[in-house]
């Protein structure tokens, strides 16, 4: 049974009542939410950068948009070596405890953008929500005022839809023989803005 409860940090975190042990190897899989996928935004998008970078912390966010690629590849989940995890985060690794890689899984956790379905496994959110009330009050006052412009739609704000769809088209583009340095100019020509063209091709080998 999932519980919701709200912590110190203003998250509210999703209880599952599995007791979460990272081992060598941890798997991971999608956490879908069809509401915050079609209005919430990619980890590697602008608003995560703003406002869930310094809220969730540069190593957790890392892991979030890692993963988050990794299941683009393979969409029903992955098992990841949590030695190698850590390399490609840049994380140092001792051992499966107390680690920083362990921290930073915990730290996902705690913050409701991973959750554990079984003692080896996690969900991770696959688009992120806004930033609760008590998070934005934790925040520098220049990034508070920046955030009432997005609330305010003052600001354009990428959904995880259209971020896809960019990378497919982007994709789409590199098999049919497009350098990757003419892609972002083709897909602003489809209307894509800029931001999100160079995004999608930092995605292309």
């Amino acid at each position: 049974m999932t519980h919701r409860s709200e912590n110190k940090c203003g998250t509210t975190q999703v209880e599952t009542g599995v007791e979460f042990t990272l081992g060598e190897t941890l798997r991971v899989i999608p956490w879908h939410d069809s509401a915050l996928e079609r209005f919430g935004f990619t980890a590697d998008s602008d608003y995560a950068e703003l406002f869930w970078l310094p809220t969730l912390g540069p190593s957790a966010l890392w892991l979030l948009r890692r993963v988050n690629r990794l299941l683009e590849v393979s969409p029903s989940g992955i098992t990841l070596d949590t030695e190698l995890l850590g390399t490609m985060l840049g994380l140092r690794f001792t051992k499966p405890k107390d680690s920083l890689v362990e921290r930073t899984v915990k730290r996902c956790i705690y913050f409701s953008v991973a959750k554990a379905t079984e003692s080896q496994t996690l969900a991770f959110r696959t688009a992120l929500g806004p930033i609760s009330t008590r998070q934005l009050q934790r925040l520098p006052s220049e990034l508070q005022s920046l955030h009432l412009k997005y609330s305010n739609n003052n600001v354009r704000v990428h959904t995880l839809r259209e971020e896809l769809h960019a990378r497919r088209m982007a994709a789409t583009l590199a098999q049919a023989g497009v350098s990757k340095e003419e892609i972002p100019a083709e897909l602003e020509k489809l209307k894509f803005e800029s931001t999100v063209a160079r995004r999608a091709t930092n995605g292309i080998p």
